[in-house]
């Protein structure tokens, strides 16, 4: 028998905010210390994220499964098929988009602040604070799409976690596990959450970024 629908979807939500909020907090952090690197650098990083964001997800669940495993540097932690497994794939999936989001949304607050500091004389440590401050639609419209990109991955907590029933299985992993055994109604409904949830952030977050970067 089919695990009960709610318990996925329960377990698909706060596994994906978890690895949204890791994400989006390094993704920040990253983000704002190439904003002081030099130019020439923090393009290059940028490229790179930019490029990372279209990455195949199995692609990081092998990396994150090669360090995990019981023969892996990481495998004393015993991480392999577990929740916090899942969550780490996620964030690694979620963070360069995060990263390239955040980044190009700081860069140009960053000019326009930082002018404005120097000119009324205040010290250049101010500006990380003002950014902060001007800065809570943009940071939750980005938190956000890492949720939507995080809960829609597929190959990265499969790899890592399984689909173990009633304890890794989310999603994603149910659905192409009730599709391979011929559950269909199954499998739709649980598409269908899976739909609602992403497109309905996606709008929330398009709506709240298009009044911060318009």
């Amino acid at each position: 028998m089919a695990e009960p629908l709610v318990d996925i979807v329960a377990r698909s939500i706060y596994i994906s905010l978890a690895a949204a909020l890791i994400a989006f907090t390094f993704g920040a952090l990253i983000s704002l210390l190439m904003l002081v690197t030099p130019r020439r650098l923090s393009e290059m990083l940028i490229g790179v994220f930019d490029a990372l964001v279209g990455a195949p997800t199995v692609v990081v669940g092998l990396i994150v499964y090669m360090l995990i495993y019981p023969g892996g540097p990481l495998g004393f932690l015993k991480l392999l098929y577990t929740p916090t497994a899942l969550v780490v794939s996620q964030a690694l999936v979620a963070l360069p988009i995060v990263v390239t989001l955040l980044y190009r949304y700081f860069e140009q607050l960053w000019s326009d602040v930082k002018e404005l500091v120097l000119s009324l004389g205040a010290p250049a440590g101010k500006v990380y604070p003002l950014i902060l401050r001007e800065s809570p639609p943009a940071l939750i419209a980005v938190y956000l799409i890492a949720f939507s990109r995080a809960i829609g991955a597929l190959g990265a907590v499969m790899v890592v976690g399984g689909g173990i029933e009633g304890l890794t299985s989310v999603m994603t992993t149910a659905i192409a596990l009730e599709v391979l055994l011929g559950n269909y109604e199954y499998a739709l409904a649980l598409g269908g959450i899976l739909v609602m949830l992403t497109v309905g952030l996606s709008i929330v977050a398009r709506a709240i970024g298009g009044l911060v970067w318009r």
